[in-house]
């Protein structure tokens, strides 16, 4: 307001003037000609208080809640690897890198798409990788170095394009990914969904069925799918 009253006066600036019109435009906002207004933004300070205050609130609150929450799920997770691979749960070293050839291995991502098909035409399940078959917490970082890009989001992207090549781009969105910290150390859930439609592995030009059958993926030929599938929606 008062470098609007110095913009359209004819009255030069300076820091002593611009003082003097700063103290009378507040003394004057408490007169009794201007206590409307004066009202008015008492008001809506103390609105814009309150609001802010509740929002800053709500914020804490709901930050805390998340941080409980994300410390439930590492104890879940904790507890499912050490009880072992099961029907509904399977543990993966990694998606590319070969820890018995200490190299990157392409034909693993095969491994990790008949893992995920196998629950999808079962009950669905959880894939955990990063962690050895008896359940020793290997990490990502392996994984990591074979990727061009080397962090989370590099390697959601890497387990979605697998998805997609191997089972089809409609089999993404029954799979989703999340990242944990364990030992210091990270490592990729995959929650996988049962499919209502039977999943194939594109296998090099050639489709195969797989099911998840106790803590084990198999191969079905083409009259156990079907009598498989028959079966499943009785």
């Amino acid at each position: 307001m008062v470098l609007y009253w110095f913009e359209f006066s004819n009255t030069p600036f300076s820091f002593s003037s611009f003082w003097d019109v700063l103290k009378s435009q507040f003394l004057e906002s408490f007169t009794f000609d201007m206590r409307g207004m004066s009202v008015s933004l008492i008001i809506l300070g103390i609105f814009l208080g309150v609001v802010s205050g509740l929002f800053f609130i709500t914020l804490r609150r709901k930050n805390k809640l998340i941080g409980t929450q994300q410390q439930l799920l590492l104890r879940d997770l904790e507890e499912l690897i050490e009880a072992g691979e099961n029907e509904r749960v399977e543990f993966k070293s990694s998606i590319r890198y070969d820890y018995f050839r200490k190299t990157t291995n392409r034909e693993l991502e095969l491994v990790i798409a008949k893992t995920i098909s196998g629950f999808m035409n079962a009950k669905g399940g959880k894939l955990i990788i990063g962690v050895d078959d008896d359940g020793s917490v290997l990490g990502l970082e392996k994984d990591f170095k074979t990727l061009k890009h080397k962090n989370r989001d590099g390697y959601e992207r890497e387990v979605y394009r697998i998805i997609s090549t191997q089972l089809g781009h409609e089999a993404c969105f029954s799979n989703h990914t999340s990242f944990y910290g364990l030992n210091e150390k990270e490592v990729c859930v995959i929650d996988i969904e049962p499919s209502k439609k039977p999943i194939y592995v594109n296998d090099t030009g050639a489709t195969t069925f797989y099911v998840r059958t106790g803590n084990a993926t198999y191969p079905l030929t083409v009259k156990e799918a079907v009598d498989y599938l028959e079966a499943r929606k009785l």
